[in-house]
Formats: C-alpha cells, structure tokens, sequence
C-alpha cells in the first residue's frame, strides 16, 4: 500500500528519476521500523488552486505579512513556498554548489581579491528591492539577449575579467564567479550559467548558491535595498 509522506527516515535510500521530481514524484522503497519494506510516494503537495505562473513582485514575495502580532517582527518573515520550478543540487559538471557558509567565506575571501564576483543574476526590479551584501547586479537577459543588450553584455564579460577579439572568447583572467537568484525554485541563475558555460566559462570558476534569496532571507541574514 502507498503512503504519501512528508518527513522521510534517514535511512531511505532514493533512486532518484528523470524528469520533474517535486511535480510528478518519486516512488521508494523503505525499510520501516518493524523491519518490513514498504512502498511510498515523495512529492510536492501543491493545492489544485496553487498555479505556478502566478505573477509576483518584490514587494509582494518578500512582504512580510506576520501570522501573528503576537510573535515579534523580528522573529519572523512569510515566503511564498508554491512557485516556480525546483533545481536540481548539481547545476552543471564541475560546478560547485554552495550553501549559506560556503557563500559567506566566498563573501569574506572577495574582500581581499579582485578575482573574485558575487553576482546577482535577477533583473534590476529585483536587486534593487532586496539583495546580498556585496553583490553586483548582472541580470541573466543580458546573456538571453546579447544583441538587444549589446553594451551591457559587453560590459559585464569585462566585470568578469573576459576579452573578446573577433568571435573569440579569451578566458585567462576570467574571475571567480558566484551566482544567485531568487531560490531553489528560480531559473534565473541556472539559464545564465549555461550561457556563460556555451561561451567557453571554466566551470572551475563558477560558483552556484542555489538557496539565493529565499534561503538568505528565511535564515535571517542580513540583505541591502535600495532606498525608496
């Protein structure tokens, strides 16, 4: 019999399919605590009136709007959770993933290295509402639409530390790069690395944090704007 479970044991183990997992789901086999092997489903329980192409703003997504008064403001903050589409851990081979620590050394190795870019993928309505500290914004349409922004695509391979004679790329003082978005569930970040990966990036030198905003801001970490 199948069980539609939330909160997996630890000592699952997962084969993992192709294809949307958190839309269609994986089924497992699992040993429970009686020693007998079960079979179940793991999947993303979105409600039938929960659509995915709901349009958001900045204000809208990070809006704050407190459960209870109760609870000190400080202490709390309301995420859209059912939105976009979930990105896999690996994003490309030799890419690394970074998580909240990961980008906090990257963060504090930067401020000693002019090798090193904290990018900020999203378009500038984004960034200007609320980012991480540091980051530089170079939204992902420059490299979707180089020819419709064409000084801006040139300008950001130079903030890279990229060249180009002709048609050719030249990669030798490409800098450090570690790119983010709006979340595990944004596409933003991931379309601009393989971009950058077709135009002949090393993939040694890009850094994917694939938490972005959503999990900077839920762990409470300290983000920038703009003021209005």
């Amino acid at each position: 019999m199948k069980k539609n479970i939330f909160l997996v044991p630890l000592f699952l183990t997962l084969n993992l399919l192709a294809g949307s997992l958190a839309k269609d789901g994986v089924e497992i086999t699992i040993t429970n605590s009686d020693g007998k092997k079960e079979s179940i489903e793991i999947y993303r329980d979105l409600p039938d009136d929960c659509t995915l192409d709901v349009k958001f703003n900045p204000k809208t997504l990070w809006g704050e709007a407190y459960a209870s008064s109760k609870i000190p403001k400080e202490c709390k903050v309301t995420i859209v959770s059912a939105i976009g589409k979930v990105s896999p851990m690996k994003i490309a081979e030799g890419i690394e993933t970074y998580g909240e620590l990961e980008v906090l050394q990257f963060l504090k190795q930067m401020q000693s290295s002019k090798n090193m870019l904290l990018i900020d993928s999203r378009t500038s309505n984004w960034y200007k509402y609320q980012t991480i500290p540091s980051a530089i914004n170079i939204p992902y349409t420059y490299f979707t639409k180089p020819d419709k922004f064409s000084s801006q695509f040139s300008n950001s391979l130079k903030l890279m530390g990229i060249t180009k004679q002709k048609n050719d790329y030249n990669f030798k003082d490409a800098k450090t790069i570690l790119l983010f978005c709006n979340g595990p569930w944004c596409g933003q970040s991931p379309v601009m690395i393989k971009k950058l990966l077709k135009l002949g990036y090393p993939s040694s030198k890009i850094k994917w944090y694939r938490g972005g905003m959503h999990s900077w801001l839920s762990l409470n970490f300290i983000s920038t704007k703009d003021k209005e």
